[in-house]
């Protein structure tokens, strides 16, 4: 699996925020060529409001494609290694952990075409996961909150996850299904129903309860079981609601403790099954994500976000305390491919659950889906049935399922 370089760079284009974004190409010697975009802020006031790429696309342009091109690279860790040595920080600041990024995957990309193997089979070759490859369960954020909604809910995703007994292909449908059915019954009730950033609903309901029970009415109405046939999750994104080391809730007229909280929590659970309970607590209350999972982590996937950062040293911390039983990776977190399927086998090594996770402000390429199915991932969050680069994913995702039957 070796790649030697011939030509790498990079230009700005538009993520689904209307906000600049890297997209890095390369090309091989032997002309296998991809395109890789990724966000990345360069935070220069005169661009773009602040939001500009040009540092980066300058790193990548010059320092990086200087330092890749012409040398023959054994590996894509070998590649990876290089970028890492070439910043020379802990935290990939130098470059810019997001224009390190975006190499590393144009270089993955590249790599699997000069190989002739699909990327996710590279992708598991590289995490020597040699387990059969399956399609995950896909999480369909259908209702936005917190900063990715209007503001008005406290959680900042509401979850519809169908039961994957028949297919993929069956839960996508009964997922698009299910969010037309929630457009139907938030346009009955008069509420807006307009979208958020990750494709799910921003509609004026006041309350977490109220948006579970639109999507159990949702559910329901397409004559679907909740909590068997189609089941609930939520991301309470609990750093936002932390306020001087309490919850603050609309549901709950004051401000609660942890353990009030957890209790809440778990009275959600009992009332709606849910699946996924995604940063249920602030980053840094480790003893109240270590009672929850305990409390909670035999019936529901209990997923660090904000907890762990796909960063192995809070991972580690993690697994010691038995925080969670489930990490959610993103690649940007981290800064390459090699790092980012480390810290998954890492989580993997201690019996924890694997959700891939797409970004709020992302773009058309399915290289996350692909990466999904190659690591053996759980779950998939890639945002609602709806808007171009969320649905990019989950065709995706149909085209691997298809090529899983006939291999």
């Amino acid at each position: 699996m070796s790649a030697k370089l011939k030509t790498l760079y990079a230009r700005e284009i538009l993520n689904s925020r209307a906000i600049p974004t890297i997209e890095a190409v390369a090309i091989l010697e032997d002309g296998s060529t991809t395109y890789e975009a990724l966000e990345l802020i360069d935070n220069d006031p005169n661009r773009h409001l602040g939001k500009g790429v040009l540092t980066a696309i300058s790193h990548i342009n010059t320092e990086i494609a200087q330092k890749l091109i012409g040398v023959d690279y054994g590996s894509l860790a070998e590649i990876d290694e290089t970028l890492i040595k070439l910043d020379g920080t802990p935290n990939k600041s130098r470059l810019g952990a997001n224009a390190v990024i975006a190499v590393s995957m144009s270089m993955a990309k590249a790599i699997a075409i000069s190989t002739k193997m699909p990327l996710y089979r590279y992708v598991a070759a590289i995490a020597q996961n040699n387990q059969p490859l399956f399609i995950p369960a896909p999480l369909f954020n259908m209702i936005n909150g917190g900063k990715h909604g209007a503001g008005n809910l406290d959680f900042q995703e509401f979850h519809v996850i169908p039961n994957m007994r028949h297919s993929y292909s069956a839960a996508l449908e009964t997922g698009a299904t299910i969010y037309q059915t929630i457009k139907k019954i938030l346009i009955r009730r008069g509420a807006i129903h307009s979208v958020g950033d990750e494709g799910g609903f921003a509609p004026n309901l006041f309350t977490n309860l109220d948006a579970l029970e639109v999507l159990s009415e949702a559910i329901k109405e397409q004559n679907h079981q909740v909590g068997s046939d189609v089941e609930l999750g939520l991301d309470v994104a609990a750093n936002t609601i932390y306020k001087d080391g309490r919850y603050v809730i609309k549901d709950r007229s004051s401000p609660l403790e942890t353990m009030e909280f957890i209790d809440y929590l778990k009275d959600l659970n009992t009332q709606y099954h849910l699946r996924i309970l995604e940063d249920p607590l602030a980053e840094d209350d480790w003893k109240g994500w270590t009672t929850i999972t305990s409390t909670l982590g035999a019936t529901l996937t209990v997923v660090g976000d904000d907890l762990l950062v796909t960063n192995p040293e809070r991972v580690k911390k993690g697994i010691a305390e038995k925080a969670c039983n489930s990490i959610l990776i993103k690649p940007n977190q981290i800064g390459t491919i090699t790092e980012t399927i480390a810290v998954t086998n890492q989580a993997r090594a201690a019996g924890w659950k694997i959700v891939v996770s797409h970004r709020s402000g992302d773009t058309n390429d399915p290289f996350i889906a692909d990466f999904a199915v190659g690591v053996g991932a759980e779950y998939a969050k890639f945002g609602a049935p709806d808007r171009g680069e969320r649905v990019a994913k989950y065709n995706r995702l149909l085209s691997i399922e298809t090529e899983l039957k006939t291999t």
